[in-house]
């Protein structure tokens, strides 16, 4: 990625030092004004649901991951392509200010390690108000490491549509009460177009998805059809891939809020996949 004062970087000139593409790399006018800094503008693909928010929790993280890797691509001396892998996040959602127009991502990210990187993100809408803030620690594998970790390769289905991304997680066998949800999630190809190309694999973003469709469920049982939920601090941890092939539990459950101060409900949704923890997530929130 060059580096200097705000110059413009075609997605062409970072792919081959990136692990994700198109449709999953969404992001517009791709900027880096400094090493280890990338701005972007994020477009709004995927519903959100019962949120009260101008863009998904999970498709605001699935951004701003991908701006903060492209961040860290640009200071990692090792050659060649690298998977970053989000492994721990803490975030938080702001009450929408305004309607739904250009929303503007930023990303400042550094190496702490051969095989780690840090970013610490933010999203602004058009009038500079805070949409989300998201810090990201992911682990970084060179390919032969990757494919190593992921075995064969396989590949999407090409003749599905170009992107899976706007249309909600796929749940079945959904049950749910006033507090507490499960459901299953089957992980096919389509679904993991550009995360990762030959090695589909299910992106944080789409467990994100899962969980908060299923929580929307739980509020509907417990609210009535009409109620919605605002996000305030999140936080998410990703254990493992469920490559394409392998069906996820997917669970959520009340917790104590990250901010008992905040007076604050909150949920935590899983995603498991036989003996492995995929994905959690814990959310503080209020009904709206």
């Amino acid at each position: 990625m060059t580096s200097v004062d705000s110059t413009t970087v075609a997605y062409a000139e970072i792919a081959s030092r990136i692990c994700v593409t198109p449709p999953y790399y969404a992001l517009g006018e791709l900027v880096s004004p400094a090493p280890g800094l990338a701005a972007a503008t994020v477009p709004v693909q995927t519903p959100t649901g019962r949120q009260a928010t101008l863009i998904n929790i999970a498709e605001a993280g699935r951004h701003l991951a991908i701006l903060g890797l492209s961040a860290a691509a640009a200071i990692n001396p090792g050659t060649g392509r690298h998977y970053y892998l989000a492994h721990r996040g803490v975030g938080r959602m702001y009450p929408p200010t305004g309607t739904l127009t250009t929303l503007h991502g930023s990303a400042t990210a550094r190496m702490t390690g051969r095989n780690r990187a840090v970013a610490e993100t933010e999203l602004r809408d058009a009038d500079g108000n805070l949409v989300a803030r998201l810090d990201l620690e992911y682990l970084v594998m060179s390919a032969p490491v990757f494919r190593r970790l992921m075995g064969p390769a396989t590949a999407p289905d090409a003749t599905e549509p170009a992107s899976p991304y706007s249309a909600p997680a796929p749940l079945v066998d959904v049950a749910a009460d006033t507090r507490s949800a499960t459901a299953k999630l089957a992980v096919e190809a389509t679904m993991c177009r550009g995360h990762f190309d030959g090695f589909p694999a299910l992106p944080v973003s789409v467990a994100g998805y899962a969980t908060f469709a299923l929580f929307d469920h739980v509020l509907e049982a417990a609210a009535g059809p009409g109620a919605r939920w605002q996000a305030g601090l999140f936080r998410l941890r990703a254990d493992h891939l469920a490559a394409a092939g392998q069906t996820c539990t997917v669970d959520v459950e009340p917790s104590a809020p990250i901010e008992p101060e905040a007076h604050e409900s909150a949920f935590t949704g899983t995603l498991r996949s036989g003996d492995h923890d995929i994905f959690s997530i814990q959310v503080d929130y209020t009904t709206v």
